[in-house]
């Protein structure tokens, strides 16, 4: 029976028969996938891109056939002779090996190989994505705290010491503006609206807020300047008891 060297670099489980006893011996052998006369595979890349395409050939001699694929961090599609490997680090930033493995078996089904080539993979730094209608106007509680429209927000919040609004360009860039008003209106007290000449809740805004005892529409207006543009947002947000 033919044996392998032990010190190749892909390996198959496979089962030995030594002596007239037939024992089976269990064992690893090691074979690489370049410059073997069973298997080819073309172009000679090694380095590819993550999450990019790369088409290979890939061919056995006749009395083998190819049985399996398994491509570690990443996708391996065979059609016909045409492999087909797409990388899927999350090694971001830096560089990634991974490892594509064949299965092959003779035609009489008496032999067992498995092959492999290893990839560096070029892993570029994470790009997030660019959020197509991003918020704007957006309001912050003590620059701490987002007021997304409709939400509710406990009562202490709002009545201890006395809080102040800001208000940035969109979500996607952040670039604060400079407030210059805040207008507080409760939806129960339609018509009424408490103005503060700064970035600051007015007192008599705090004192109405400090009777809620239900569940409350609170109307916010904020006043803003960015460089020499005027700008003014409204908010609306549900403020409870706790």
């Amino acid at each position: 029976m033919q044996c392998f060297n032990r010190v190749t670099t892909v390996f198959l489980s496979a089962a030995f028969v030594l002596g007239a006893n037939a024992q089976k011996i269990n064992a690893e052998i090691f074979i690489p996938i370049s410059n073997r006369s069973e298997i080819w595979l073309k172009p000679k890349t090694d380095t590819i891109e993550n999450q990019k395409s790369y088409e290979f050939r890939i061919r056995v001699s006749p009395e083998f056939k190819i049985s399996q694929f398994l491509f570690e961090k990443g996708l391996a599609v065979h059609n016909d002779s045409v492999l087909v490997i797409t990388a899927n680090s999350t090694k971001y930033g830096s560089l990634d090996t991974a490892t594509l493995r064949v299965i092959v078996t003779s035609t009489t089904g008496s032999r067992i190989m498995l092959f492999q080539k290893q990839f560096i993979v070029h892993v570029p730094e994470r790009i997030f994505p660019v959020i197509s209608n991003p918020h704007t106007n957006l309001m912050k509680l003590n620059d701490k705290i987002w007021l997304e429209r409709n939400r509710p927000y406990p009562k202490s919040m709002f009545i201890q010491s006395q809080p102040f609004v800001a208000m940035y360009d969109n979500e996607v860039n952040l670039n604060a503006y400079k407030v210059t008003g805040v207008v507080i209106s409760l939806h129960e007290k339609e018509g009424r609206q408490m103005v503060s000449k700064g970035d600051t809740i007015s007192m008599e805004a705090l004192t109405e807020l400090k009777k809620i005892k239900h569940p409350t529409a609170v109307h916010i207006k904020v006043d803003a300047l960015q460089g020499k543009n005027r700008k003014s947002a409204w908010n609306r947000i549900i403020i409870y008891d706790e």
